[in-house]
Parts: structure tokens; C-alpha cells; sequence
């Protein structure tokens, strides 16, 4: 019951599960009572990217990209966790790094 004022750019990324929302950061998960769209919309001006139904990535906490079948990227984060970039999203990160 207590409120947490964190900086977005220690949010490694931020996933739905069981109609919950967290945000998870290097260590620490934090739950919200906020959408996972309304988070999306807040930090669209940053470098936040919509990544699955359920899962918005911090681009800047991304150690590498690699291609995976059917399409997805499989993202490696900068604390070694491992997230799918689902098929429809992809031009999103690709959009970002300037790649076609």
C-alpha cells in the first residue's frame, strides 16, 4: 500500500499477467493500478515500445536483438532477461534502429 516514484528510464519493461500490471527494473517489480494502454500512451514520447499484447520494452535497456522464428526478435536485456518480440510489433524496433 505504499507509492513509488520511479525514474522510466530504470524501468526495464512492463508486463500484464492475470489482468495485474508491473513494471520490472533491474531488480525490483513494482505493480500498477494503471492499463497497459494508458502506460503506453504516457510514455509514447519516450523510448518505450509496445512489444506483445501484454508487454511494453524500454529500448534503452536492451543489450541485443536476435531473430527468431516466425518473424519475432528475441530481446536480450541488460539484466540477461529474455523477451519475445511478438511478429506484428517487429516494425517497431526496426523503425527505431532505421532498418527496413
Amino acid at each position: 500500500n505504499q507509492t513509488y516514484i520511479l525514474d522510466a528510464g530504470k524501468i526495464y519493461y512492463i508486463d500484464t499477467v492475470d489482468k495485474k500490471t508491473f513494471f520490472y527494473t533491474e531488480d525490483e517489480v513494482y505493480e500498477t493500478p494503471l492499463k497497459l494502454y494508458e502506460l503506453e500512451e504516457q510514455l509514447s514520447c519516450r523510448d518505450f515500445f509496445r512489444a506483445g499484447k501484454s508487454c511494453i520494452i524500454n529500448f534503452n535497456q536492451i543489450k541485443s536483438l536476435c531473430p527468431d522464428i516466425d518473424g519475432r526478435i528475441l530481446v536480450t536485456m541488460n539484466n540477461e532477461e529474455k523477451l519475445m518480440v511478438s511478429r506484428q510489433y517487429v516494425s517497431a524496433i526496426k523503425n527505431k534502429l532505421g532498418v527496413k
